[in-house]
């Protein structure tokens, strides 16, 4: 065996031996520090980490893969004791163990270094640096980031004490998926792929816990009085524009239906009355054939109140619910149904119109009330129009029966 076969071999030895060193020291500080609260950040996640970083230090040399599985080891264990300066306590535990086994100062700087560099926002300065802050960041934001995710919010709500909003937390896993960084070639071809698809998903799951944010706004006493200031203050959403468009449509497909039905029972009723009349006229037909007096003058009075009451369902009546008494700022509450504004001036027309426009809050309010009032008006349309048709039946059976009755008492 040669010189330099014996000392690469010696250098392999060492090298192996204080990393399997850091490894149990490690874990034994898992052991005897760790809690249940440590739910992401734990040794699994460190030895993970370790894996990663002998894949992206394949090529490396023996010492910088030392130095980076050393910094590896030791760049989650400051969570055992400040969990907000876990870097600062990782380094200073990484440096003392070290220093214990008189490792060179050199290499215990990189060491150091690289894991204050592994830090979100780090700028690593050498190979070392570079392949732990991969890792690290493959480790966190790629291969089951969102089967993760719950773990690692969970954590950091019982370390720290305080409740994250689930818009809040989808929206800073968002910013730190848009800050992953990898710097060495291998990370860059086999996760920069992964991170990219993650985003995607995380914007889609970001913009639904918004949209979830504004149906569960506490109902207190300011948002009673204000039900729309935290929709959008000047373009509706898609969906709100939906609701309103099928909602008005449908209104107004329900009056012209009514309309519709109205007139058909004004027609009728018109034409089979005029007959009636015609019929009582005609050559004295009462004192001939009297027995048809009492059928004709009962559909002549439930005809005549039947038509009445189709008249009723179709006859134009404009609300105004603006007159020149009203205050300024409540006639922009209610100037879409044309009713309502136009008592007012051009000017003032144009002035609410703009107040709308410019205000979500005001703009759905309106809206909402156009529909409500809409609403109120098919309400008087269909029960006129019920009252309309049940009248025309009750009269034309009861006119149909009295006739029959008539006949057979005079035969």
């Amino acid at each position: 065996m040669t010189d330099i076969t014996r000392i690469t071999n010696s250098d392999v030895s060492n090298s192996n031996d204080i990393v399997q060193a850091a490894q149990g020291h490690i874990l034994r500080a898992f052991n005897e520090k760790s809690s249940n609260q440590l739910l992401y950040h734990n040794y699994q996640r460190t030895a993970q980490i370790i894996e990663l970083v002998e894949v992206l230090g394949a090529v490396a040399t023996t010492e910088t893969l030392e130095m980076a599985k050393i910094a590896a080891w030791f760049q989650g264990i400051g969570y055992l004791e400040d969990f907000r300066n876990h870097e600062i306590k990782s380094t200073h535990q990484a440096s003392n163990f070290l220093k214990n086994r008189n490792y060179p100062k050199t290499k215990i700087d990189a060491v150091a270094n690289a894991i204050l560099n592994a830090r979100r926002g780090g700028r690593p300065i050498g190979v070392v640096d570079e392949i732990v802050a991969d890792a690290v960041t493959a480790f966190d934001f790629t291969n089951d980031f969102f089967e993760k995710n719950p773990l690692k919010r969970l954590e950091q709500e019982m370390l720290s004490g305080e409740n994250i909003g689930s818009a809040e937390w989808e929206q800073t896993q968002m910013n730190q998926l848009l800050e992953a960084t990898f710097f060495t070639a291998e990370a860059k071809v086999m996760f920069e792929p992964i991170v990219a698809q993650n985003i995607l998903t995380q914007k889609q799951v970001t913009e639904k816990g918004r949209a979830k944010a504004f149906q569960n706004i506490d109902d207190d006493e300011e948002n009673r009085l204000r039900k729309y200031q935290n929709l959008e203050k000047k373009i509706p959403r898609s969906g709100i524009q939906t609701f309103f468009r099928s909602n008005f449509r449908s209104h107004i497909h329900l009056s012209m239906i009514a309309d519709n039905k109205a007139n058909i029972m004004i027609s009728v009723n018109a034409i089979v009355i005029s007959l009636l009349i015609s019929v009582l006229t005609y050559q004295d037909i009462t004192t001939t054939s009297p027995q048809i007096l009492l059928p004709v003058v009962t559909f002549l009075i439930t005809g005549m109140t039947s038509l009445v009451f189709a008249v009723l369902a179709v006859r134009p009546k404009v609300t105004q619910l603006n007159t020149s008494e009203t205050a300024k700022e409540d006639y922009k509450k209610n100037i879409v149904f044309f009713g309502n504004f136009v008592n007012l001036e051009l000017e003032e027309y144009e002035e609410a119109m703009d107040a709308m426009f410019r205000d979500g809050e005001l703009m759905y309010g309106n809206m909402t009330r156009d529909l409500y009032f809409l609403g109120k008006v098919l309400d008087k349309k269909y029960s006129y129009l019920t009252h309309s048709y049940n009248i025309f039946m009750v009269g034309f059976v009861a006119t149909v029966l009295i006739f029959l009755v008539s006949i057979f008492l005079n035969a």
